[in-house]
């Protein structure tokens, strides 16, 4: 009888191991996580940041978990990328890197008491590229603390990116061109990207007010279908990157594809 008891409590123990095991893998990475979709719905992203409560100056870890919408467990082997915007300009991020853990943690010194903007997007789920999808979330460190988070393209997130205002000169609006947007721009002048992404990545860029282009007057002259790119543009791009045109220069040729139908904001 003595034995029958150990063996039921041996086994009542090896229950509740595996019970502890099943549990740490449908729990998130990381405990207090903001947990929110990306913008294509394909997966959800959880953020918090270490300490809670950043301090300006200070290093901040960024704690992000990538989740498996259906069983709510960690999903392993992401490629993404991050970058973290305190207005226009990015304080630190990542390039296109991949996590076989499914959760990450990456140090950034956020120098302001200020909002910050985390863009984690993710570009491939177990080895398969996909179109990339992005969550953006929000640090306050203005009044002592705060993290919370909004998927892109939520109208809180917009609200949020309005408030970088462009500069104003007698009355004219100035592009304000986040530095990362070269990396795109010279990507694109070498064909390493087609002229589609950059497209698309000009619109997302302007809808989601991260860059300010002055809206024109009057019809575009859009026709039907949408007309190519002409060279001088790409090789405009080139040089921006490059630093040998001003981003106003840049922005002459944004507002050319815009008047000409080729990006439609």
């Amino acid at each position: 009888m003595r034995d029958m008891g150990f063996g039921s409590k041996g086994k009542l123990s090896m229950y509740f191991g595996l019970l502890a095991i099943v549990t740490i893998m449908i729990i998130p990475a990381y405990a207090d996580q903001v947990i929110k979709p990306t913008s294509g719905g394909t997966i959800d992203v959880g953020f918090a940041t270490d300490p809670a409560n950043p301090i300006p100056g200070n290093s901040t870890n960024l704690q992000i978990s990538f989740i498996n919408k259906s069983t709510q467990a960690v999903q392993p082997h992401i490629d993404y990328k991050v970058a973290v915007m305190e207005g226009s300009n990015q304080i630190c991020g990542t390039p296109i890197l991949h996590t076989a853990e499914g959760s990450v943690t990456i140090p950034c010194q956020l120098p302001d008491a200020a909002t910050y903007q985390v863009i984690v997007e993710v570009d491939g789920i177990l080895f398969q590229p996909i179109p990339p999808e992005t969550a953006t979330f929000t640090v306050n460190l203005g009044g002592g603390s705060t993290s919370s988070g909004n998927s892109t393209g939520a109208s809180s997130t917009a609200s949020t990116n309005s408030t970088t205002t462009p500069a104003q000169s007698n009355g004219t609006q100035t592009t304000v061109i986040p530095a990362w947007v070269k990396n795109n721009a010279k990507w694109w002048s070498q064909g390493q990207i087609a002229d589609s992404q950059f497209v698309q990545g000009l619109q997302y860029l302007i809808q989601h007010g991260i860059i300010q282009i002055p809206t024109q007057s009057g019809s575009s002259n859009t026709t039907s279908g949408t007309p190519p790119i002409p060279a001088w543009i790409k090789t405009n791009a080139g040089w921006w990157a490059d630093g040998q045109i001003s981003d106003g220069d840049f922005e002459k040729g944004i507002q050319w594809l815009i008047s000409n139908g080729i990006i439609v904001v």
